[in-house]
């Protein structure tokens, strides 16, 4: 095993450390010393660690950021470590060199923001080293990288036609771009706060600026000028380090906007990066809802994505924030690129903790505020009025019986149970209202939705509208779907909604998932912050043999299978008149585990409407209660509750006592109720339940997965529940405030 020397910062003079920094493949201007040393003027402690091979040769490193804050210091390496992460037990030996030095200096944790494209491989690289995903994301996430190598020829025609056009007619206007000097940098104050002021940002003080026009210039950096007739109309400032270059800032004035300075100043930016030897230019900080877009579209041996590639409407993007820059930016050329993000190694449990716990309120705060470019995204697909201009909409259509709704649902693709006529019923005895409507075109049904609304506080008229696992259509069909989505937004504003909320089973991954989340977005529809639902789930095929299903499990779980049995545990279909006690092992299990659960009322209609189906030999929807019991005792040591519809069932209630666990009931009773479902049809047996992140360890739901997983069950990303607000503004304090108004209330109620 090779053996490292650590090296610290007085090992490590800038200019060792900077050629190390250069020589690597994901070189970055944040890891350079001058980084570094700017960062020491405004708060920062600067440090490096590197390991050093028995020839002194440095073979991985990375420069830490220390800052002590409310009570928390934190340790952060921007854009670092630099580690050739195929190589494990270098990597290891490098995370352990700088857990030593961040415990050192009293860290709970260490932060990390590696240039990894975010990719499934790089995801689960990262957190076999024990790292996790981190709730604050510090460097943008989503940004475009121009190739700059070969002919600048080859990189005029990468860009679009209006944007080369541009360039040159800045020159013809009287555009001059030029290096600025440390005399020119009241211009680039002057331009910032003109900037900020303008589009509404914080900019560095002056000192800022100042202190990195020293630091960074003229080697690493370059502030340049676009000037007409002697007068500054904008400036950008550009780093490079090794073959990546980075715009970092940027400011134009009001004035001449109409001579394209800008357009000039990246041509030049770029220009000067290739100079010195740059063959990458990233364009720095685009919308992350872009990022998060093309990941689905992207080539795993070619990450990223070609701005061209984007199912985007260009002239139905927001105005406001950063959807402006990206407008101007993708008309350079270039792929889109997500990396991996910021990434914590906890150190101290305690200290970690806090830390997450007091950022949870604040990145839902941020997330809140970057979604209001989503709600403006009205975009319908073309048309001035926002709707189509493609085929007529669909026509709308109640429906008012059972027996209609259910032959309707069965011509349709993949009908949810929670979009049949019983779970309408139910939720109608728990204050929703349930309509039920089609989608039809030329007679024949396209759609169907089973649409709920209810008022959150009686006498307030404030109505909210849930779609729960619909609509019910062929998600496949991307024309079809936004035509669907118009017919229910258009139901939701007649009913008079703040909002409406969807979450269809359409997987995340597949082509369709992607489109489906592109069309989402460019509609208006926003990644919901309430997931009613669980987002993910694992699904078994039950359409094999018995002896196929149990070759699917893992061993253990067939050996506890066989277990249970001879242990006298037995497992029996239920009544209504077991729920009482199905109910009592459903709170023991609450109270053992953690969450809440309601009154026996509550889930007694649920459970009794679908028992009462499935003695209806025509109805699609149907349940069972399976119960796991031994000889010696006088109650139930575990039980499920299944639902059923058409050739799909979920395993939605679970339940087990403290009782025989050692006897494995739990494992018996879930081959018993899969064994049910085969009985029935069915094809599919749906878990109901996986975790939001599989590489992460702190999800709730990755013991309850381990199980579900070790019978066969495949997880299952799904796109999750998107709100669409008819009242943008009602929405916010609706979703900001409803909270503490029902908090309120509750008090006053007491």
């Amino acid at each position: 095993m090779t053996s490292f020397h650590v090296l610290t910062t007085d090992d490590l003079p800038a200019p060792r450390w900077d050629a190390f920094v250069e020589a690597q493949p994901q070189a970055h201007i944040l890891q350079s010393s001058g980084w570094g040393a700017l960062k020491s003027r405004f708060g920062w402690q600067a440090q490096r660690v590197a390991l050093a091979d028995q020839a002194g040769q440095l073979q991985a490193g990375a420069q830490l950021l220390f800052k002590r804050q409310a009570g928390i210091t934190l340790a952060y390496a921007p854009r670092g470590p630099l580690v050739d992460w195929s190589q494990p037990g270098l990597v290891r030996a490098l995370l352990q060199a700088l857990a030593q030095e961040v415990q050192q200096r009293g860290a709970a944790f260490l932060k990390i923001e590696p240039e990894l494209p975010d990719t499934p491989a790089n995801r689960a690289l990262l957190a076999s080293h024990g790292l996790r995903p981190s709730p604050q994301t510090v460097q943008p996430r989503s940004t475009i990288v121009l190739d700059i190598g070969g002919e600048e020829a080859a990189i005029l025609a990468r860009m679009k036609s209006k944007w080369r056009y541009n360039i040159r007619l800045a020159g013809r206007k009287g555009v001059t771009v030029r290096e600025g000097r440390r005399e020119d940098l009241a211009h680039f104050h002057r331009l910032t706060a003109e900037t900020g002021q303008r589009d509404g940002f914080p900019v560095h003080a002056p000192a800022y600026y100042e202190a990195a026009y020293e630091l960074l210039a003229p080697e690493r950096a370059v502030f340049l000028f676009a000037e007409y007739e002697g007068e500054p109309l904008a400036a950008i400032v550009v780093a490079a380090l090794g073959a990546t270059a980075v715009y970092l800032w940027g400011a134009s004035s009001n004035r001449q906007r109409n001579r394209m300075p800008n357009h000039a100043l990246q041509w030049a930016g770029i220009r000067w990066a290739r100079e010195r030897g740059a063959t990458r230019y990233d364009l720095w900080g685009i919308p992350d809802a872009i990022g998060q877009l093309s990941l689905g579209l992207q080539d795993p041996e070619a990450p990223g994505v070609p701005v061209e590639a984007l199912p985007l409407r260009l002239d139905r993007l927001p105005r406001g924030e950063l959807w402006g820059v990206y407008r101007f930016k993708q008309g350079f050329g270039g792929r889109v690129l997500r990396t991996v993000g910021a990434w914590d190694l906890p150190l101290r449990q305690p200290g970690y903790r806090l830390y997450r716990t007091g950022l949870t309120a604040l990145d839902l705060a941020r997330k809140a505020r970057g979604s209001r470019a989503a709600e403006q995204l009205r975009a319908r697909i073309g048309g001035s009025d926002g709707r189509s201009s493609g085929p007529s909409p669909l026509t709308s259509r109640p429906v008012e019986g059972a027996a209609e709704w259910r032959a309707i649902l069965a011509g349709l693709p993949e009908p949810h149970v929670l979009q049949s006529w019983e779970w309408g019923e139910i939720k109608g005895q728990t204050g929703w209202q349930a309509e039920r409507f089609v989608l039809e075109e030329g007679g024949q049904v396209r759609a169907a939705v089973q649409f709920l609304w209810r008022q959150p506080v009686p006498g307030l008229p404030l109505r909210v509208a849930y779609v729960p696992k619909g609509p019910v259509t062929d998600w496949e069909d991307a024309q079809l779907v936004a035509r669907v989505l118009a017919g229910v937004e258009a139901h939701a504003q007649r009913r008079g909604c703040i909002f409406v909320k969807i979450d269809p089973d359409v997987a995340e991954e597949g082509a369709s998932g992607r489109a489906v989340k592109a069309l989402l977005t460019e509609r208006g529809w926003r990644f919901s912050p309430e997931q009613i639902q669980f987002k993910n789930t694992g699904v078994t095929r039950l359409d094999v043999d018995e002896e196929s299903l149990l070759a699917g499990m893992k061993s253990k779980w067939r050996y506890n299978i066989r277990l249970a049995g001879r242990r006298g545990i037995t497992v029996r279909l239920g009544s209504e008149a077991d729920l009482p006690a199905f109910h009592r092992l459903y709170a023991e299990t609450g109270e053992r585990d953690g969450f809440l659960i309601r009154p026996f009322a509550y889930y007694e209609t649920a459970w009794r409407t679908f028992l009462q189906a499935q003695e209806e030999s025509e109805n699609p929807a149907g349940g069972a209660l399976l119960l796991a019991e031994h000889s010696e005792e006088t109650e139930p040591v575990a039980g499920l509750f299944l639902f059923r519809y058409g050739p799909r069932a979920w395993y939605f209630y679970g339940a087990s006592s403290r009782r025989r666990r050692r006897d494995m009931p739990n494992y018996l009773l879930q081959w018993e109720a899969m064994r049910w479902a085969r009985s029935q049809g069915c094809t599919v047996y749906d878990w109901w339940g996986a975790p939001t992140e599989l590489d992460d360890p702190e999800d709730g739901l990755q013991g309850v997965w381990r199980f579900k997983q070790g019978f066969g069950a495949v997880f299952r990303a799904q796109i999750g529940a998107w709100d669409w607000p008819v009242h943008p503004g009602l929405y916010r304090l609706y979703t900001q405030g409803m909270p503490l108004l029902l908090r309120g209330l509750r008090r006053l109620a007491r």
